[in-house]
């Protein structure tokens, strides 16, 4: 095994402390003499030694002496760390300080960086296996916290009856009858600090394709025992419903981190091909907070469904005054892709569309009622876009992917009801004045939002007319009207038009370095 010299580690770090640069360096050769295999070291001490080096490399975080580091290439050391039957029980803190280094001024040295020329180049699968594993359990432990906090599972236990029948009885309850939200404040220290593994789960999901099929594999098996996709679904739905409810930047880190992990897995057809098939494990998604999901499914839902309800537990629950709105952007753009896909491949899916419109309309609405009451606008022009071009590619394409005419009747009269706040967005995208020429779309005819957002307009207002024209006096009325002029004529107004392949959103992650650092410390001894 190839590892650090303890004892020289240790006065590494001793000198290090003292500013002495000549320390590193002889620190580094010292290292280099004995990274040599050797089976007499004892696990422990080598854990140990693993142990120190995250404790000093999170504890100077990005400053100048981990560039020590960058000068050896410790990647194969690390994995032998992790494939050796010795110590692969510690491979969780071992793909951590992995995550440690190639996050090493990521921002202006990344060419310099070996440790993420070395994850993108990587194709050592049982490597990658452990690393699945690792982060798999790690994972499905911080979803546990969560559920800890507030059970909101939904089976018919006797044991779930008979705790919502004592719960009924308490006298802030007793009144009661509906869900109520627990205290946000219960979720403030959330996610626990194993779930900083994420970091290293993106890096390889968005730079090395191997690691991708080797993290979908489970999926394809029906006897294995973990599924960390779903897991990581799971988990999505927790940080997601949560991540601004306690005004923590802990959380909303997390929760960006999450959302970008969802938008490299999306942005891979392979993971979207898997992801359409119905799979028998069911995937527990967060219902701690109101609005709840509908109730899924228990088994054959596909996961695609799952990767949709993430979305719109974001959508719903993070609307405030200090909006995340690159955050709300790489919700969209995940939403955009699955869209996408789901039109490309002729998949009429099945699931609770309706709360979906709702959702992205809703954000339209907050964006038209508070956008002089938002802390900062910076952005906000660019979501406005790339929701109504969202919204024109369901609308243009609703066909191949809505599974009947009912959801397209739906979709046309949720928009119709939005109708004001649509016509509210042009006036924004006018007053927050972003010029055309920054849209970056590839498109061959080169379609622009504020020309996609009138045609969406001038749909709505067709069918708008056509309430008028009959009179109708209750929402069911007019869901009826519109239904009828749809099946008797067509869409309105809706062209079926070519729409370009989506760009590649997801990027190397900034800013995470300090809350990795800070849980990597927190989880040492």
């Amino acid at each position: 095994m190839e590892i650090f010299a303890g004892g020289s580690f240790v006065d590494f770090v001793n000198n290090a402390l003292m500013n002495s640069d000549r320390s590193g360096e002889d620190y580094i050769s010292i290292e280099g003499e004995e990274r040599r295999p050797s089976h007499n070291i004892l696990a422990k001490i080598r854990h140990t030694t693993l142990q120190l080096s995250l404790i000093f490399l999170c504890g100077i975080a990005q400053l100048s002496p981990a560039a020590y580091f960058l000068r050896r290439d410790l990647f194969s050391s690390i994995a032998s760390f992790i494939k050796s039957p010795d110590t692969e029980q510690y491979t969780f803190e071992a793909v951590l300080l992995l995550a440690i280094l190639a996050d090493f001024h990521k921002s202006d040295a990344a060419k310099l960086n070996p440790y993420l020329s070395r994850i993108k180049d990587s194709d050592d699968k049982d490597l990658m296996r452990k690393i699945c594993w690792a982060a798999n359990f790690a994972l499905t432990t911080s979803i546990k916290q969560y559920q800890e906090i507030s059970d909101d599972d939904m089976s018919p236990t006797l044991a779930a009856t008979f705790n919502t029948f004592i719960s009924s009885l308490r006298p802030d309850r007793a009144l009661s009858s509906t869900p109520v939200d627990p205290p946000r404040e219960l979720f403030k220290s959330q996610p626990i600090e194993a779930t900083v593994i994420l970091l290293p789960l993106y890096e390889f999901l968005r730079g090395n394709m191997l690691f991708s099929s080797i993290f979908l594999e489970s999926l394809s098996d029906e006897d294995s025992q973990y599924h960390p996709p779903l897991t990581i679904i799971s988990l999505s739905s927790y940080l997601l419903t949560h991540a601004t409810s306690a005004s923590q930047p802990r959380s909303i880190a997390y929760a960006g981190l999450g959302l970008n992990v969802l938008l490299a897995l999306v942005e891979n057809d392979a993971a979207l091909t898997v992801f359409s098939r119905p799979c028998k494990q069911y995937i527990r998604l967060c219902r701690q907070r109101l609005p709840l999901l509908p109730a899924p499914a228990r088994t054959g839902r596909v996961p695609i469904c799952a990767l949709l309800d993430c979305c719109v537990l974001w959508l719903q629950h993070n609307l405030h005054i200090r909006l995340e709105v690159q955050l709300y952007m790489k919700c969209i753009w995940i939403c955009h892709r699955i869209v996408f896909y789901l039109q490309k491949t002729r998949n009429r899916l099945e699931y609770s569309w309706k709360e979906f419109w709702s959702a992205l309309l809703g954000l339209l609405h907050f964006l038209a009622t508070k956008i002089d009451s938002l802390l900062t606008t910076g952005g906000v022009e660019q979501l406005i876009r790339e929701t109504v071009l969202l919204l024109n590619l369901c609308l243009s394409k609703c066909e191949y992917f809505l599974p009947a005419p009912r959801s397209i009747h739906e979709l046309i009269y949720e928009l119709v009801r939005s109708s004001s706040d649509l016509q509210s967005q042009a006036v924004l995208m006018k007053k927050l004045a972003m010029p055309e020429a920054t849209n970056k779309r590839h498109s061959l005819n080169q379609q622009q939002p504020t020309e996609v957002l009138m045609r969406l307009i001038t749909t709505t207002q067709f069918y708008e007319r056509k309430i008028t024209e009959v009179k109708a006096r209750t929402p069911g009325e007019a869901f009826r009207a519109i239904a009828r002029d749809i099946d008797a004529n067509g869409l309105h107004g809706v062209a079926d038009t070519r729409e370009p392949e989506p760009l590649v959103h997801s990027d190397a992650v900034f800013g995470f370095s300090r809350y990795a650092c800070l849980d990597g410390l927190a989880l040492m001894p």
